[in-house]
């Protein structure tokens, strides 16, 4: 496991954050009413709720996803309470069920500028780490979407270490978007965006949820960013973000698609390193969502190595074992997760 960073500039603010453990579970109950219109208004969806099956969410070992969005999305709200000019409410505040509808639906009562639903990640076969956001591909939703993502997921990289998985769109067979939390606040006229934080059942990520305090840490960072977004300042935390310039995205005319075309590796070579060494060089392209992991196999394809991070531009070089019998192969992955395979040429 990791150890556990949080960027200097949040201390303040995780210290705060954390003096609600002493209440923890005991939150005010908020009627739902409209807000101040001098105010912004943040809505805070703790992601799934209740009993069985994908109310549940994500579970691994002892932590299960309904659990760690609740933890995170008290510290948040406790966080951005402290900054001024802004009004914070949940979705719901204790495990419950609430439908993806009504969650939009309750955001649209308190008159939200910004529903951000909170989540943590796993993948079928536990080889995926890192942070991704979701967003509309339509409009206005996609553009604000969009940019809070892209500040959301500097923010984690710097602050934690997280591999940047992108901030990314997904659309359904009817050509709308894909998630129903988004497509249901775009329907209201809500920016919506769906943070992953990290994955649950992978050791890159897992050692950053490993204890509550670290969970509800995730909130603070969240609670910042939002804070960045909105330019807000806080007396009581001693920042001031009224100056901040948030990501530039324009909204699309026709929407944003994504990613559907695997990458195209361009070479693969390979030279002696040492004994039973050898060093393999991949040339890899993505334009539209970017190459993130790449792997290999020595094996001829019955296994692969872990994912390693891709190193930026088109290139990676790593080094593996001679290949005992059958062919080297490499992977390229892209920020959809769709992989190109080629052969590597042997010295």
């Amino acid at each position: 496991m990791r150890n556990f960073k949080i960027k200097k500039v949040a201390l303040a603010a995780v210290c705060a954050a954390l003096l609600f453990w002493e209440g923890l579970g005991c939150p005010a109950a908020e009627t739902v009413q409209a807000a101040q219109k001098d105010s912004v208004v943040v809505v805070i969806d703790p992601g799934h709720g209740g009993t069985g099956g994908r109310n549940e969410g994500g579970i691994f070992g002892t932590n299960v996803e309904k659990h760690l969005t609740m933890l995170t999305a008290q510290a948040m709200k406790q966080t951005l309470e402290q900054f001024e000019g802004v009004r914070v409410f949940l979705t719901r505040e204790d495990d419950r069920e609430v439908s993806l509808t009504d969650r939009a639906k309750i955001a649209k009562q308190y008159g939200a500028d910004l529903m951000v639903s909170l989540h943590y990640n796993m993948s079928s076969d536990h080889s995926l780490y890192g942070a991704e956001a979701w967003t509309s591909a339509f409009g206005d939703e996609y553009a604000k979407g969009q940019s809070f993502a892209r500040l959301w997921l500097s923010d984690v990289q710097a602050a934690y270490g997280l591999y940047g998985r992108g901030a990314k769109v997904r659309l359904g067979s009817s050509g709308k978007d894909y998630y129903g939390v988004i497509r249901a606040a775009r329907e209201r006229g809500i920016p919506c965006v769906i943070l992953e934080h990290c994955h649950l059942d992978n050791a890159n990520d897992n050692g950053l949820v490993s204890a509550p305090e670290q969970i509800a840490a995730f909130g603070v960072t969240d609670a910042l960013s939002v804070a960045k977004y909105f330019q807000l300042k806080s007396t009581a935390l001693g920042l001031d973000y009224s100056g901040f310039s948030s990501p530039a995205v324009t909204a699309p005319g026709q929407g944003a698609q994504p990613d559907s075309t695997a990458p195209q590796i361009l070479s693969a070579t390979a030279k002696r390193a040492g004994e039973g060494t050898i060093s393999v060089t991949v040339e890899a392209a993505d334009p539209e969502s970017g190459l993130l992991y790449y792997s290999w196999s020595a094996d001829g394809g019955l296994s692969w190595s872990a994912l390693q991070r891709w190193p930026g531009g088109e290139t990676a070089t790593f080094s593996c074992p001679v290949p005992a019998s059958g062919s080297l192969l490499v992977r390229a992955h892209n920020a959809y997760d769709l992989t190109a395979q080629a052969a590597v040429t042997n010295p």
